[in-house]
């Protein structure tokens, strides 16, 4: 009876000392698990595609400017009928001659034919000036002041204008103008050399617009394009 008491309490102390064992050896491959280098940096690293994720989510900076010229404008002073006048004008170019100029409201700037433009009342589409153009490579002083006489010699007797009402023209490097008055009506011709152009101006204009000085005005801004 004791044999067999004795024979079961040693199986019973194998059997603790086995399972003692396994459970000691798990514990130290976890330790041994968690304590290694390979496994926490395996942990720390982003895969490939975490690193992909992160590169679609970092937002675009995107942007577009315009830059819309603003009008350029010009304030003008002139005389009708005896009263100071003063409007702003806006700059208009010519089709296709080389110069640009400042339009004042009440007038149409429009390409009469090759070579002439005519800037119109909008009031009476009698009251006008006609604008040709010319380069001074191309032509000289002399030579349109030539043809500019011969066509008001054409319209009636011709007076020249005074310094004080071609003044308008500070910046011009010449200038001659002339007039042709009759009853209620008058023509005006003016040569101006400016800004490396040649302007030819007729001016056809009456008594009950009396546009002359606004007309003149406008052409003292004209400049190459």
């Amino acid at each position: 009876m004791q044999k067999k008491l004795l024979s079961m309490l040693a199986l019973l102390l194998t059997a603790i000392l086995v399972v003692g064992c396994n459970t000691s050896d798990k514990t130290e491959d976890s330790d041994i698990s968690q304590n290694d280098p390979s496994n926490s940096a395996s942990q720390q690293t982003p895969s490939d595609s975490e690193s992909v994720d992160e590169t679609q989510e970092t937002p675009e900076q995107t942007g577009s400017a315009t830059n819309t010229p603003s009008t350029q404008e010009q304030e003008i002073t002139y005389v009708q009928k005896g009263a100071d006048k003063k409007a702003t004008a806006t700059e208009s170019q010519s089709v296709d001659q080389g110069y640009k100029l400042h339009q004042l409201p009440g007038f149409t700037l429009s390409q009469e034919e090759p070579g002439k433009d005519i800037i119109v009342s909008n009031e009476d589409d009698e009251v006008f000036m006609r604008i040709e153009s010319v380069s001074t490579t191309d032509t000289s002083f002399d030579n349109v002041k030539s043809s500019l006489v011969d066509y008001m010699n054409a319209v009636g007797d011709t007076t020249p204008l005074s310094p004080d009402e071609l003044g308008v023209f500070k910046d011009a490097k010449k200038v001659e103008g002339y007039v042709v008055d009759f009853d209620t009506e008058k023509v005006v011709g003016v040569v101006i050399e400016k800004d490396g152009l040649i302007v030819k101006l007729t001016i056809h204009d009456n008594n009950t617009q009396d546009l002359t000085a606004a007309m003149l005005a406008m052409a003292a801004t004209i400049t190459q394009k």
